[in-house]
């Protein structure tokens, strides 16, 4: 098994990548580097590339991106029979590599030694005076129109039609634990979850990769980490400005708490927005939950299940 520390990056074909890069500059992310038919696009901190587009007649996902500990660890996972050998990466950053397939046929790389890159300026958080504790005096809060600047990559939602199956496969491959799991009528029949890397120790965000139920193995969005609620909230409205169409947003979840805000690229990709999102440590204990609408936010334009997992929009008149 290798446990994994976290999420490094995804890959998605485009028909257009100019119209990808456009929409990904205005979504908060930065052109790196581009080839004859990738572009890799940044956040503000030290990872190289945490997105790329790369030409393709088959728009979607292509690789998701897993960190591992150490090279001992890529060792290890070049010998699962799903995996093939080390190889060296040859984009940004250099590194190496080791290629393997979920079960359900999901293309996965678990990498290490990815140099890092020196972190972009962006703003402080910003500070807020609650009602019985004012930690801004004397200052105005007057944050710029403009996009979200994202930090990073900070988990993916994928789709199955097999869940234990692939959330073994989590388990027992990338050394991923269960934060949340998600049951219809009782416990033993579970659906879905939410999964944190185990890898590091320590504190880690409540889920770097979450499985829901479908018809089949898909993605069904990636998520990436933006400031605080005001960069959330003026990120909404310069995507609106720009004629962007959004999913869902702007709320907060249950599971995980964290704020959201989700959009569809011009591929027709589900890409999310989020900031205060939970952590959980090594002793966490595992929950379950009855799958509901009412499960989904705490508040935010109403949403059902079965309409977020089949990427519905939300009804414009609550966005």
């Amino acid at each position: 098994m290798v446990a994994v520390l976290d999420i490094k990056y995804v890959v998605f074909g485009h028909r257009d990548v100019g119209a990808a890069e456009r929409f990904y500059h205005d979504f908060g992310l930065v052109t790196a580097g581009r080839t004859e038919d990738r572009v890799f696009l940044r956040g503000a901190g030290e990872d190289p590339y945490v997105y790329v587009a790369e030409a393709s007649d088959r728009p979607g996902l292509r690789v998701i991106g897993m960190e591992a500990r150490s090279f001992a660890d890529l060792e290890e996972a070049a010998r699962f029979p799903e995996s093939g050998p080390i190889e060296t990466i040859s984009w940004p950053g250099g590194g190496r590599r080791v290629r393997l397939s979920s079960p359900e046929g999901l293309q996965f790389e678990i990498v290490h030694g990815i140099a890092p890159v020196a972190p972009l300026p962006m703003r402080d958080p910003l500070a807020f005076n609650h009602a019985r504790e004012k930690a801004r005096l004397g200052n105005w809060q007057r944050a710029n129109q403009e996009p979200a600047a994202v930090l990073r990559l900070g988990h993916v939602a994928l789709t199955t039609a097999d869940y234990r199956r692939s959330a073994e496969w989590l388990e027992s491959r990338l050394g991923m634990r269960p934060s949340d799991i998600l049951f219809d009528g009782t416990p033993d029949n579970a659906l879905g979850g939410f999964f944190h890397c185990a890898g590091g120790g320590g504190w880690t965000d409540h889920h770097t990769i979450a499985l829901f139920p479908a018809r089949a193995a898909n993605v069904h969005h990636s998520s990436f980490e933006v400031q605080d609620v005001d960069a959330q909230f003026l990120g909404h409205q310069f995507l609106r400005s720009r004629g962007w169409q959004p999913l869902w947003g702007v709320g907060r979840h249950i599971l995980g708490s964290q704020i959201f805000d989700y959009w569809f690229d011009p591929s027709g990709n589900v890409v999310e927005h989020f900031t205060d999102g939970d952590l959980v440590g090594e002793d966490h204990k595992v929950e379950f939950h009855q799958v509901s609408d009412d499960s989904l936010a705490q508040w935010g334009p109403p949403m059902e299940v079965a309409r977020f997992i089949d990427r519905l929009p939300a009804d414009e008149k609550h966005q």
